[in-house]
Parts: structure tokens; sequence; C-alpha cells
């Protein structure tokens, strides 16, 4: 479980979880970039997110051995630690289907990325409450079953550095 103090409202923070253009600024680790999100936050709804990411951030490398064979590229550069060759970078897509959506109290969807094919691996159920603390918002966020304590580790070093994300977001709009 992750818990998080966002000095916004609850509205803007749930907000900010279901609107793709929103989610598009502020998804994902640092180094990454979405390139494609849609969101449809209804229950039965789907949602996906696709991101640019350098393959050698922890939560991605088993999943994404480095090809040592590749030559240099051009690689867009935003002023952050960027990977050098085109090879060194994936796209993460990720996917799920809303279960339960209470505006603007809680979330709740699936949770998976695809394999190369489109095909959808693991699966895990993502809960995340939104309460009101006097025009902050306390964000709770709970994933389970993971299929690995490793896959755990890596969700929870994913999320905080996006909700770290997210909090930097906010105060640029709030």
């Amino acid at each position: 479980m992750i818990e998080r103090i966002f000095d916004a409202p609850r509205e803007l923070v749930f907000e900010a979880f279901t609107d793709p253009g929103r989610l598009m600024k502020w998804w994902g680790p640092r180094s990454c970039t979405v390139i494609f999100c849609e969101a449809d936050p209804k229950a039965g709804g789907k949602w996906a997110i696709w991101m640019r990411s350098p393959r050698n951030l922890p939560q991605f490398v088993e999943r994404h051995p480095t090809n040592a064979q590749a030559g240099p590229t051009h690689s867009p550069s935003s002023g952050r630690d960027r990977p050098e060759h085109e090879d060194e970078w994936i796209v993460e897509k990720q996917r799920g289907v809303y279960q339960e959506v209470v505006k603007p109290e809680r979330l709740v969807f699936t949770y998976g990325f695809e394999d190369d094919t489109g095909g959808l691996l693991h699966q895990t159920i993502v809960t995340i409450s939104f309460a009101d603390e006097g025009g902050k918002t306390r964000l709770t966020l709970h994933q389970a079953l993971f299929e690995s304590v490793s896959a755990r580790d890596d969700h929870v070093r994913g999320w905080s550095e996006a909700l770290d994300h997210l909090a930097d977001h906010l105060m640029n709009i709030h």
C-alpha cells in the first residue's frame, strides 16, 4: 500500500487519474514519456497507456534485455539523462479495465503489461481511494496480487516515482 497527501483538491487529483490529457503529463517514472493514452473511466470502460522508456530502468531490465549489437542512433533529449542508442529505448504498453469508478472517491481497475504480440501479461487489481483532508487529498493506492516479490517491488518503485511526478504536475496547475 502507498499513501500520499497531495496539496490539491480531491476532484483534481481524481481527474488526474481519469483524464487522458492529464495522465499523459505525469504517468510513469520521470525518464519516461507517455506517447499514447486513452481512458473511459466507467465500470467496464478500458484504459491504455504506452510509455517510451529507457530500457535500463530497474523495473524493465528483466523483461527487456539490452541488445549490445546495435549502433548509436539519434535520440530526442529533454534535459534528462537519456539513452544514446535507440536500442536502449522500449515502449511499455499498459492496459486494463475499470471495475469501479466513484467520482471523486474511488477507482478500481485491472492493470497489466502487453507482450510484444499484444497479449496481456500478468494482471493485478489497483484500488485507489481519494479522501478530502481539508482541501488536500489523501491518496491510498493498493495493488495486488503480484506474480513475484520482485514484480511487487518494481511496481512500488514505479508508482512512487509516478506519484512524485503527479505531485509536481498538480503543483504547476493548482
